[in-house]
């Protein structure tokens, strides 16, 4: 195999591409990554800081969902049959195939409601997974959206305490300390909703199932080439409820379109087309979206970071959260 091309790049990490039966014409930089260009297709070469066992699992998804008639950045074996390849200096990598197509347009509405079609699809197929691993442990329970928020409210009360106690306070943390009892009382709501819907027993069904989450499904990890859809990036598949896939999904579209009912009808009609909703999961959905979680993941950023320099960037996100509060709240209500 010759590489070509390759500039000022690592060459200790694209030395791994030699362990790869690949013609490769051509190498660059993508994202921290290192794209190939070969005869057959491109390929993408990532830093990898898992086991060989975890990705002879991620291969036996991938082949599945090949088969079901998805199209995914598969990992690719090298000449020794191992899907982890170790470079000179001692550093993990994999090679995935890869796409000439572009990212998903979260602004897009013809998108993103072809990606929660996808998805609902996606969590057809892998409502029960456990035959695929032949008994072993294929992948780990994920998150548990109850044990979560209730994580969250205690670290909105660390904060709050304290901001209370600081002595010279800023602008961002004098405009937090004015608001952030009413988002913990949101917090508490929503976790009593949670708590008051079936949702331990769902996730204990998923567990039990072996029903998969994608875990990270967002614009970011879905690509569309020509008419094709593609899902990228699989590796924080997990057991749970999968209306989380849907949640989380919906909230960053939503974040980033105003809250924008109408999109988000069309959302939630183009999953539930290909999926059925139930009842009892819309009950789960709108318990999710009553958690202010963009506020914690704000306020969370600015109690773990270096408190010596302000960010103008805190008060900024936080000022933007308020501006679509109200926004937040119908479409809440609509649902």
């Amino acid at each position: 195999m010759e590489i070509q091309n390759g500039g000022n790049m690592n060459e200790k990490a694209l030395s791994v591409l030699e362990q790869y039966d690949l013609e490769i014409n051509d190498t660059y930089r993508t994202k921290g990554d290192y794209g190939c260009e070969t005869k057959t297709g491109k390929y993408i070469l990532q830093e990898y800081n898992n086991s060989n066992e975890k990705m002879k699992t991620m291969k036996t998804l991938y082949n599945y969902l090949e088969k079901q008639g998805f199209k995914t950045d598969y990992v690719v074996a090298n000449k020794e049959g191992e899907y982890v390849s170790i470079s000179e200096d001692g550093y993990s990598y994999i090679l995935k195939r890869w796409f000439d197509g572009e990212e998903c347009n979260a602004y897009n509405e013809e998108q993103v409601c072809r990606a929660a079609e996808e998805l609902a699809k996606f969590h057809k197929v892998c409502e029960s997974t456990g035959e695929l691993w032949e008994g072993g442990r294929g992948f780990h329970p994920g998150k548990n959206m109850l044990q979560a928020f209730a994580r969250h409210n205690n670290e909105i009360v660390r904060i709050r305490n304290y901001i209370k106690k600081r002595k010279n306070k800023n602008y961002f943390e004098m405009s937090l300390q004015k608001i952030i009892e009413p988002y913990y009382r949101q917090g508490v709501l929503a976790l009593s909703m949670i708590g008051e819907s079936d949702y331990e027993k769902k996730y204990a069904a998923a567990v039990s199932s072996r029903s998969l989450n994608h875990g990270s499904f967002n614009h970011h990890n879905i690509m569309f080439e020509n008419e094709s859809i593609i899902m990228v990036n699989m590796m924080k598949i997990n057991y749970a409820p999968q209306i989380q896939d849907l949640y989380d999904f919906l909230r960053k579209i939503m974040e980033k379109n105003s809250w924008s009912i109408a999109l988000g009808n069309k959302m939630l009609d183009a999953y539930d087309g290909q999926r059925n909703i139930s009842t009892s999961e819309y009950r789960i959905l709108k318990a999710m979206f009553c958690y202010p979680e963009k506020f914690w993941k704000i306020i969370n950023y600015y109690y773990n970071s270096n408190k010596a320099w302000y960010s103008e960037k805190n008060e900024d996100k936080l000022k933007q959260f308020q501006k679509q509060e109200d926004l937040r709240w119908k479409f809440i209500e609509n649902m």
